[in-house]
């Protein structure tokens, strides 16, 4: 790290770092999680009644909770936006570590990288605003 940066500003970016990096991880995990779930349960819904050994005394019943489970979670995944929420956080993560890089110069000033962290924190919000 270069002697101009301050170890507060270093701290600073790497806990926006991981910040976005644990962010992103949440937002596609939950995205993928709720997707799997969703096609688990419309195939099941699809396949209850036709299946005898499941034994189930109202397959019609069985199925059209399923179908009404996958459209609920299909419904969060549209409303919740978790592709949009996973690539700015993604995209931010990229640009501190850009910084990151930035504070390993000799030529590195605290205030120009904080300058940068600010800006990439607007972008995101702006970003993230954009979808309320």
């Amino acid at each position: 790290m270069s002697e101009n940066v301050s170890a507060e500003t270093r701290s600073t970016l790497l806990a926006h770092e991981h910040s976005y990096r644990r962010s992103a991880w949440c937002w596609k995990v939950g995205y993928r999680a709720l997707l799997v779930m969703a096609a688990l349960l419309s195939s099941f819904a699809a396949i209850v009644g036709k299946i005898q050994i499941l034994g189930f005394e109202h397959p019609g019943d069985v199925a059209s909770i399923a179908a009404a489970g996958a459209a609920v979670i299909t419904t969060l995944i549209a409303a919740l936006d978790f592709e949009t929420n996973s690539r700015a956080n993604r995209r931010s993560r990229h640009e501190v570590r850009i910084l990151l890089i930035e504070a390993e110069k000799s030529t590195a000033d605290n205030d120009a990288l904080l300058a940068g962290l600010q800006d990439v924190v607007r972008r995101r919000s702006d970003e993230l605003y954009k979808l309320d």
